[in-house]
């Protein structure tokens, strides 16, 4: 596993801590969870054949994955 740093909000950071000790978690595991959870969504919304969809389709698909 390779480790990274990455920069948070104040916010951010005091929602995830939250999380993390209603969890049982600790902050890296749902920092990594979020992402994992990120990198799918981001996937599933491109394997969906975009040269196959109009534009409409395509804006739509598009804008969910932001």
């Amino acid at each position: 596993m390779r480790q990274i740093s990455v920069s948070l909000s104040d916010d951010l950071q005091n929602k995830i801590s939250k999380i993390a000790a209603k969890s049982g978690k600790s902050l890296d595991e749902c920092v990594a969870l979020a992402l994992k959870d990120y990198v799918e969504n981001y996937e599933d919304v491109y394997k969906t054949d975009i040269c196959a969809v109009d534009n409409l389709e395509r804006s739509f698909f598009l804008s969910i994955g932001e």
